[in-house]
């Protein structure tokens, strides 16, 4: 049979040699780590850049489109003006129509 202690003192250095593996293996490892972590900042930095300038570009294109969307209605207001009092009235007969229709038909 084998010697309890010597078991013992067998495990004690194998654990040992694992814990320094381990621990050299980690210091080895941290400069790695380092600059993984340091180039993901980096591209979420980018990312950040470039969705903040995105939302900028669609933003002034927003106001771009909403300008051009004026400006056709207040000119096609202006050139046939008495049409367009028409259909404004007519739509707002027919929003009236609707809510006056779905307050009625609202049960109580």
């Amino acid at each position: 049979m084998t010697d309890p202690q010597s078991t013992h003192e067998k495990l004690a250095e194998v654990t040992a040699g694992v814990s320094g593996a381990l621990q050299n293996a980690a210091q080895e490892a941290k400069p790695v780590f380092e600059r993984i972590a340091d180039r993901i900042s980096d591209s979420i930095r980018d990312m950040a850049h470039h969705s903040r300038d995105a939302a900028v570009d669609a933003k002034k294109l927003l106001e771009q489109k909403t300008h051009q969307v004026t400006s056709t209605a207040e000119h096609y207001i202006h050139r046939a003006l008495f049409k367009s009092i028409l259909i404004a009235a007519g739509v707002g007969a027919a929003a009236a129509t609707l809510v006056i229709w779905l307050m009625r038909s609202r049960p109580r």
